[in-house]
């Protein structure tokens, strides 16, 4: 792998942990720690980060500039979760895995009726939980406040009193072997039990999630998802894959009528 490959990889796993450690980091990108840390003094010298004992963190001016840029360009969210919401009906039971997909999915839902969602995102919840059509189950867990979600052995018991129609997972990175990838081990967790309490499984992420590698390993795309609904800017050869693996996939409105 490259340098520049690899200092790649470890801002975007910085820009969504927040933190790493020198030696997670070694062992993900198969490189030395001494690699590791020259590296990190790299990104350091740049502003992005600052070295601690035993790893570094983000600076807070790149965090903001990071969720600005999460705020300021919501084309692909908005693409995506109009094709979900058209998969949704009237008196669903859905559930919707925590991330920014999946908000702007819920609050696209206000003109259903009779909707129930099973959340294990704190924000989505909050937001929705005034809508006079929407009601809005919240699982129990311990609360990650990086992630506005909650997560644990408690919220995994909680799921598993549960049965929905439809759920929609967000994921951080897909390879091109479609192995599915998130951020964290709790978020990891949480996908493979809610993949089977449900009757129909959909996979959202953006196009670039194909670019992206985070550090922990889910499963297969075709072991836990049927359908894929991703942004229309997604190559021809990961259409190809995902297409010759038996998996459903909507990149459009169109597209997805074109499935009714």
């Amino acid at each position: 792998m490259f340098a520049i490959e690899r200092i790649r990889i470890i801002k975007n796993y910085i820009l969504e942990n927040h933190q790493a450690e020198v030696s997670a980091l070694s062992t993900m990108l198969n490189v030395s720690e001494v690699t590791i840390r020259r590296d990190l003094e790299k990104l350091e010298k740049e502003g992005f980060l600052t070295r601690t004992h035993g790893g570094a963190v983000l600076n807070e001016e790149e965090e903001e500039d990071f969720l600005d840029m999460i705020d300021g360009d919501p084309a692909d969210y908005n693409e995506i979760s109009d094709i979900a919401v058209q998969m949704i009906n009237d008196g669903d039971v859905i559930m919707l895995t925590n991330g920014i997909i999946n908000r702007c999915i819920a609050k696209k839902l206000i003109n259903k009726n009779n909707i129930t969602i099973l959340t294990n995102d704190i924000l989505l919840a909050s937001e929705i939980s005034s809508s006079k059509t929407i009601k809005v189950v919240l699982l129990g867990g311990d609360i990650d406040f990086r992630h506005h979600a909650v997560f644990g052995t408690l919220t995994i018991n909680n799921l598993k009193k549960f049965f929905v129609s439809k759920i929609f997972i967000e994921v951080d990175g897909i390879t091109d072997q479609l192995d599915i990838t998130v951020s964290s081990i709790d978020k990891a967790s949480l996908i493979q039990e809610a993949s089977h309490n449900a009757r129909e499984r959909i996979l959202v992420f953006t196009a670039e999630a194909f670019e992206k590698y985070a550090f922990y390993k889910v499963d297969k795309a075709q072991n836990i998802g049927d359908k894929i609904i991703t942004n229309s800017r997604i190559d021809d050869r990961y259409k190809n894959i995902i297409f010759n693996n038996n998996i459903q996939l909507f990149t459009s409105i169109d597209a997805f009528e074109g499935h009714v």
